[in-house]
Protein backbone atom coordinates (compact mmCIF):
# COMPACT_ATOMS: atom_id res chain seq x y z
CA UNK A 1 0.00 0.00 0.00
CA UNK A 2 1.44 3.39 -0.96
CA UNK A 3 1.80 5.99 1.42
CA UNK A 4 -0.37 8.38 -0.43
CA UNK A 5 -3.28 6.09 0.85
CA UNK A 6 -2.89 8.04 4.05
CA UNK A 7 -3.54 11.69 2.64
CA UNK A 8 -6.34 10.36 0.62
CA UNK A 9 -8.10 8.64 3.94
CA UNK A 10 -6.86 11.56 6.20
CA UNK A 11 -8.02 14.39 3.93
CA UNK A 12 -11.27 13.44 5.30
CA UNK A 13 -11.07 14.30 9.22
CA UNK A 14 -9.47 17.62 8.39
CA UNK A 15 -11.49 18.59 4.92
CA UNK A 16 -14.12 20.66 4.09
CA UNK A 17 -14.78 23.21 1.01
CA UNK A 18 -14.93 26.83 0.99
CA UNK A 19 -13.28 30.26 1.55
CA UNK A 20 -11.18 31.81 4.29
CA UNK A 21 -13.88 32.44 7.40
CA UNK A 22 -13.85 32.65 11.30
CA UNK A 23 -15.25 30.93 14.33
CA UNK A 24 -16.42 33.87 14.85
CA UNK A 25 -18.67 33.49 12.01
CA UNK A 26 -20.79 30.53 12.89
CA UNK A 27 -24.79 31.07 12.89
CA UNK A 28 -27.15 29.46 15.74
CA UNK A 29 -30.22 27.61 13.50
CA UNK A 30 -33.47 29.82 12.71
CA UNK A 31 -35.67 27.71 15.05
CA UNK A 32 -33.08 26.94 18.08
CA UNK A 33 -31.05 28.83 19.86
CA UNK A 34 -27.34 27.88 21.10
CA UNK A 35 -28.63 27.08 24.32
CA UNK A 36 -31.64 24.67 22.89
CA UNK A 37 -29.76 22.78 20.61
CA UNK A 38 -26.51 21.06 20.20
CA UNK A 39 -26.84 21.36 16.26
CA UNK A 40 -25.42 24.90 15.31
CA UNK A 41 -25.27 25.50 11.81
CA UNK A 42 -21.94 25.93 11.07
CA UNK A 43 -20.75 27.07 7.78
CA UNK A 44 -18.02 24.96 5.22
CA UNK A 45 -16.34 28.51 5.35
CA UNK A 46 -16.01 28.52 8.72
CA UNK A 47 -14.67 24.42 8.75
CA UNK A 48 -12.59 24.81 6.12
CA UNK A 49 -11.56 28.21 7.51
CA UNK A 50 -10.27 26.24 10.67
CA UNK A 51 -9.09 22.94 9.60
CA UNK A 52 -6.32 25.18 7.13
CA UNK A 53 -4.50 25.51 9.99
CA UNK A 54 -4.23 22.53 11.83
CA UNK A 55 -0.89 20.59 10.98
CA UNK A 56 -1.16 17.33 8.51
CA UNK A 57 -0.73 13.75 10.10
CA UNK A 58 1.39 13.51 7.55
CA UNK A 59 3.57 16.48 7.91
CA UNK A 60 3.67 15.53 11.62
CA UNK A 61 4.66 12.21 10.69
CA UNK A 62 7.03 12.71 8.37
CA UNK A 63 8.97 14.84 10.79
CA UNK A 64 8.85 12.63 13.11
CA UNK A 65 10.08 9.89 10.70
CA UNK A 66 12.83 12.50 9.90
CA UNK A 67 13.99 12.61 13.18
CA UNK A 68 15.38 9.44 12.99
CA UNK A 69 12.66 7.89 15.63
CA UNK A 70 11.71 4.57 15.51
CA UNK A 71 8.07 3.58 14.17
CA UNK A 72 5.80 2.77 17.70
CA UNK A 73 3.14 0.72 17.41
CA UNK A 74 2.01 1.10 20.43
CA UNK A 75 1.02 4.80 19.99
CA UNK A 76 -1.55 3.10 17.60
CA UNK A 77 -5.54 3.14 18.55
CA UNK A 78 -5.51 -0.89 18.11
CA UNK A 79 -8.56 -1.90 16.30
CA UNK A 80 -9.82 -4.27 18.78
CA UNK A 81 -11.78 -0.95 20.62
CA UNK A 82 -14.09 -0.83 17.62
CA UNK A 83 -16.90 -2.26 19.67
CA UNK A 84 -16.36 0.23 22.54
CA UNK A 85 -17.62 2.62 19.67
CA UNK A 86 -21.49 2.49 20.02
CA UNK A 87 -22.91 5.74 19.46
CA UNK A 88 -21.79 9.13 16.74
CA UNK A 89 -20.27 10.90 19.47
CA UNK A 90 -17.52 8.38 19.91
CA UNK A 91 -18.07 6.98 16.05
CA UNK A 92 -16.73 10.35 14.88
CA UNK A 93 -13.80 10.87 17.52
CA UNK A 94 -12.16 7.66 16.37
CA UNK A 95 -13.12 8.17 12.81
CA UNK A 96 -10.71 10.97 13.39
CA UNK A 97 -8.13 9.13 15.21
CA UNK A 98 -7.96 6.17 13.22
CA UNK A 99 -7.50 8.69 9.96
CA UNK A 100 -4.19 9.94 11.75
CA UNK A 101 -2.94 6.91 12.97
CA UNK A 102 -3.29 5.84 9.25
CA UNK A 103 -0.88 8.76 8.05
CA UNK A 104 0.97 7.50 10.56
CA UNK A 105 1.46 4.06 9.95
CA UNK A 106 1.57 4.69 5.96
CA UNK A 107 4.47 7.05 6.41
CA UNK A 108 6.97 4.26 7.79
CA UNK A 109 5.25 1.94 5.21
CA UNK A 110 3.76 -0.47 8.21
CA UNK A 111 1.46 -2.47 4.95
CA UNK A 112 -0.60 -4.13 7.66
CA UNK A 113 -1.16 -1.56 10.46
CA UNK A 114 -2.40 0.49 7.83
CA UNK A 115 -4.73 -2.30 6.14
CA UNK A 116 -6.07 -2.32 9.79
CA UNK A 117 -7.05 1.17 10.21
CA UNK A 118 -7.72 1.67 7.00
CA UNK A 119 -10.76 -1.04 8.00
CA UNK A 120 -10.98 1.09 11.25
CA UNK A 121 -11.94 4.28 9.14
CA UNK A 122 -14.36 2.49 7.00
CA UNK A 123 -16.40 0.92 9.74
CA UNK A 124 -16.53 4.25 11.48
CA UNK A 125 -17.49 6.04 8.44
CA UNK A 126 -20.48 3.11 7.46
CA UNK A 127 -21.85 3.47 11.76
CA UNK A 128 -22.22 7.33 10.51
CA UNK A 129 -23.92 6.42 7.52
CA UNK A 130 -21.60 8.36 5.37
CA UNK A 131 -19.72 5.22 4.28
CA UNK A 132 -21.27 5.05 0.96
CA UNK A 133 -20.05 8.32 -0.18
CA UNK A 134 -16.84 7.11 0.02
CA UNK A 135 -15.35 4.62 -2.82
CA UNK A 136 -12.99 2.80 -0.65
CA UNK A 137 -11.96 -0.22 -3.03
CA UNK A 138 -11.34 2.01 -5.69
CA UNK A 139 -8.61 4.41 -3.56
CA UNK A 140 -7.30 1.35 -1.96
CA UNK A 141 -6.48 -0.03 -5.30
CA UNK A 142 -5.35 3.45 -6.89
CA UNK A 143 -3.42 4.06 -3.73
CA UNK A 144 -1.54 0.68 -4.90
CA UNK A 145 -0.37 2.33 -8.16
CA UNK A 146 2.47 5.61 -7.81
CA UNK A 147 1.47 6.93 -11.36
CA UNK A 148 -2.33 7.26 -10.36
CA UNK A 149 -2.07 9.69 -8.16
CA UNK A 150 -3.36 12.35 -10.06
CA UNK A 151 -6.63 10.34 -10.47
CA UNK A 152 -7.21 9.27 -6.58
CA UNK A 153 -7.05 12.83 -5.32
CA UNK A 154 -9.27 13.68 -7.88
CA UNK A 155 -11.59 10.76 -6.44
CA UNK A 156 -10.82 11.27 -3.00
CA UNK A 157 -11.38 15.15 -3.34
CA UNK A 158 -14.90 14.43 -5.19
CA UNK A 159 -15.81 12.08 -2.04
CA UNK A 160 -14.92 14.28 0.85
CA UNK A 161 -16.74 16.83 -1.37
CA UNK A 162 -20.01 14.53 -0.98
CA UNK A 163 -19.28 13.58 2.65
CA UNK A 164 -18.62 17.35 3.87
CA UNK A 165 -22.24 18.76 1.36
CA UNK A 166 -24.25 15.24 3.47
CA UNK A 167 -23.26 16.29 6.97
CA UNK A 168 -24.45 19.79 6.56
CA UNK A 169 -27.08 19.31 4.63
CA UNK A 170 -28.47 17.22 7.64
CA UNK A 171 -27.84 19.29 10.17
CA UNK A 172 -25.04 17.17 11.54
CA UNK A 173 -22.28 19.66 11.73
CA UNK A 174 -21.16 18.42 14.95
CA UNK A 175 -20.34 15.18 13.41
CA UNK A 176 -17.78 17.45 11.31
CA UNK A 177 -16.28 19.06 14.39
CA UNK A 178 -16.09 15.98 16.40
CA UNK A 179 -14.21 14.43 13.70
CA UNK A 180 -11.76 17.44 13.40
CA UNK A 181 -11.06 17.16 16.98
CA UNK A 182 -10.50 13.34 17.10
CA UNK A 183 -7.83 14.33 14.61
CA UNK A 184 -6.13 16.90 16.18
CA UNK A 185 -5.86 15.36 19.39
CA UNK A 186 -4.33 12.36 17.72
CA UNK A 187 -2.00 14.42 16.20
CA UNK A 188 -0.92 16.24 19.22
CA UNK A 189 -0.39 12.95 21.13
CA UNK A 190 2.14 11.78 18.30
CA UNK A 191 3.90 14.56 18.49
CA UNK A 192 3.64 15.05 22.07
CA UNK A 193 4.77 11.48 23.11
CA UNK A 194 7.52 11.52 20.76
CA UNK A 195 8.85 15.16 21.55
CA UNK A 196 9.02 13.62 25.40
CA UNK A 197 11.00 10.82 23.81
CA UNK A 198 13.45 13.29 21.58
CA UNK A 199 13.29 16.77 22.28
CA UNK A 200 13.29 18.64 18.40
CA UNK A 201 13.03 22.22 18.30
CA UNK A 202 10.94 21.32 14.92
CA UNK A 203 8.72 19.43 16.67
CA UNK A 204 8.23 21.56 19.93
CA UNK A 205 7.32 24.63 17.57
CA UNK A 206 5.01 22.75 15.81
CA UNK A 207 3.22 22.15 19.09
CA UNK A 208 3.57 24.97 20.36
CA UNK A 209 1.83 26.72 17.87
CA UNK A 210 -1.24 24.71 18.36
CA UNK A 211 -2.46 27.12 20.75
CA UNK A 212 -4.03 28.73 18.17
CA UNK A 213 -5.59 26.18 16.74
CA UNK A 214 -6.77 25.06 19.92
CA UNK A 215 -8.41 28.34 21.03
CA UNK A 216 -10.54 28.24 17.84
CA UNK A 217 -11.44 24.39 18.59
CA UNK A 218 -12.70 25.34 21.75
CA UNK A 219 -14.86 28.13 20.30
CA UNK A 220 -16.08 25.70 17.95
CA UNK A 221 -17.24 23.06 20.25
CA UNK A 222 -18.41 25.88 22.98
CA UNK A 223 -21.58 25.74 20.08
CA UNK A 224 -22.42 22.66 21.36
CA UNK A 225 -21.94 23.01 25.24
CA UNK A 226 -25.86 21.85 25.76
CA UNK A 227 -24.78 18.10 24.97
CA UNK A 228 -23.88 16.57 28.19
CA UNK A 229 -20.65 14.78 26.28
CA UNK A 230 -19.81 18.09 24.04
CA UNK A 231 -19.30 20.49 26.73
CA UNK A 232 -17.20 18.15 29.03
CA UNK A 233 -14.90 17.60 26.23
CA UNK A 234 -14.66 21.43 25.56
CA UNK A 235 -13.98 21.36 29.40
CA UNK A 236 -10.85 19.63 28.76
CA UNK A 237 -9.47 21.08 26.16
CA UNK A 238 -10.45 24.58 28.08
CA UNK A 239 -7.84 23.20 30.83
CA UNK A 240 -5.28 22.37 27.89
CA UNK A 241 -5.65 25.57 26.27
CA UNK A 242 -4.49 26.80 30.07
CA UNK A 243 -1.36 24.86 29.88
CA UNK A 244 -0.39 26.01 26.14
CA UNK A 245 -1.08 29.60 27.66
CA UNK A 246 2.30 29.12 30.16
CA UNK A 247 4.30 29.00 26.80
CA UNK A 248 6.64 32.25 26.64
CA UNK A 249 6.44 33.12 23.36
CA UNK A 250 9.47 35.74 21.82
CA UNK A 251 9.44 38.20 19.39
CA UNK A 252 12.71 37.44 17.49
CA UNK A 253 14.22 39.93 15.31
CA UNK A 254 14.92 39.67 11.89
CA UNK A 255 16.36 41.63 8.81
CA UNK A 256 13.83 43.59 6.67
CA UNK A 257 14.14 42.48 3.00
CA UNK A 258 13.27 45.06 -0.06
CA UNK A 259 12.53 43.49 -3.34
CA UNK A 260 10.59 44.97 -6.18
CA UNK A 261 7.11 43.83 -7.03
CA UNK A 262 5.18 45.67 -10.42
CA UNK A 263 7.29 48.41 -10.07
CA UNK A 264 7.11 48.90 -6.58
CA UNK A 265 9.31 48.58 -3.43
CA UNK A 266 8.17 46.34 -1.01
CA UNK A 267 9.52 45.76 2.10
CA UNK A 268 9.04 42.28 4.37
CA UNK A 269 10.07 42.66 7.82
CA UNK A 270 12.17 39.49 9.45
CA UNK A 271 10.48 39.39 12.79
CA UNK A 272 8.83 36.19 13.87
CA UNK A 273 7.59 35.03 17.47
CA UNK A 274 9.36 31.60 18.93
CA UNK A 275 8.22 29.68 21.35
CA UNK A 276 9.82 28.78 24.13
CA UNK A 277 8.35 25.33 25.34
CA UNK A 278 10.54 24.39 28.68
CA UNK A 279 10.31 20.10 29.49
CA UNK A 280 8.19 21.42 31.91
CA UNK A 281 5.53 22.90 29.39
CA UNK A 282 6.09 19.98 27.32
CA UNK A 283 5.28 17.43 30.05
CA UNK A 284 2.03 19.26 31.68
CA UNK A 285 0.72 18.85 27.43
CA UNK A 286 1.60 15.44 26.91
CA UNK A 287 0.37 14.37 29.71
CA UNK A 288 -3.12 16.28 29.59
CA UNK A 289 -3.43 15.18 25.37
CA UNK A 290 -2.68 11.64 26.73
CA UNK A 291 -5.50 11.81 29.05
CA UNK A 292 -8.14 13.13 26.73
CA UNK A 293 -7.09 10.84 24.21
CA UNK A 294 -7.34 7.92 26.41
CA UNK A 295 -11.09 8.96 27.29
CA UNK A 296 -11.53 9.01 23.75
CA UNK A 297 -10.33 5.45 22.83
CA UNK A 298 -11.07 3.45 25.91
Amino acid sequence: MKKILATAILSFSLYACGGDADVSDVKQSDSTSKNQSSKAAISPEVIKSFVDKIPSPMVISSLIKEMGVEYDQGLLNSIDNESKYNNDYRRALNLGIYSTDLGYANIYEKTQDATNLLVGVKDMADALAIGQYFEFEKIKELAKSSDKLDELLRVTEENLQEVNNRLQSNNRSDMTVLIITGGWVEVMYLACNVAKKKRNKDLETTIADQKVVLKQLVELLNYYDSTPKMKALHDELVELEKMFGEIKITLVKGEDKTEAKSETMVVEQGDREEAEMTQENLDKITTKISAIRNKIVN
